[in-house]
C-alpha cells in the first residue's frame, strides 16, 4: 500500500497533534494555571492533610520532598546520574511520629525498589495511601 505525500503529511500532523495520554491513567490537577498534584487521588489526600494541619492534628506538612537513594557516580568512565525518591507528603503527628506518604494508584517495580531503599538507607517507612 503506497501513500501519497499528502496522506503522509496528514498522518504525521495527526500523530504530532495528538495529546499524550498518561501512562497510568492519572490526570494532573491544575489550579490557577499551576500544577498542584500529579493525580486526583493525590489532590484529595493533599486537601485532607491541609484540613488536619489546620485542625492541629499534624504539623510541618511538606509536599514533593526529595530523598537521595543512590548518588551520581562514574561507571566505566561514564558519569551516571543518581537515583532519588520523591515523597508525595511528609509531616509530623502530634505524638511526634514522622510520616512519609505516597498516594499510590499503581505500584510500579521502580517504586517498590525505592520504597525498600528508603527503609534501608534512611530508615523511613513509606506509607501508601
Amino acid at each position: 500500500m503506497n501513500l501519497s505525500p499528502h496522506q503522509i503529511k496528514r498522518l504525521a500532523h495527526q500523530r504530532d497533534n495528538k495529546p499524550k495520554q498518561p501512562k497510568y491513567g492519572n490526570h494532573k490537577v491544575v489550579v490557577d494555571g499551576e500544577k498542584v498534584a500529579d493525580s486526583k487521588h493525590e489532590f484529595r489526600r493533599l486537601n485532607d492533610l491541609k484540613v488536619l494541619q489546620r485542625a492541629g492534628e499534624i504539623k510541618d506538612l511538606q509536599t514533593q520532598v526529595r530523598y537521595n537513594l543512590i548518588p551520581a557516580q562514574k561507571i566505566c568512565g561514564v558519569k551516571v546520574r543518581g537515583t532519588d525518591y520523591v515523597a508525595d507528603f511528609v509531616y509530623w503527628t502530634n505524638e511526634g511520629h514522622f510520616v512519609c506518604e505516597d498516594a499510590k494508584g499503581h505500584k510500579t517495580p521502580d517504586y517498590i525498589i525505592k520504597r525498600k531503599l528508603m527503609k534501608l538507607i534512611h530508615n523511613i517507612d513509606v506509607v501508601e495511601i
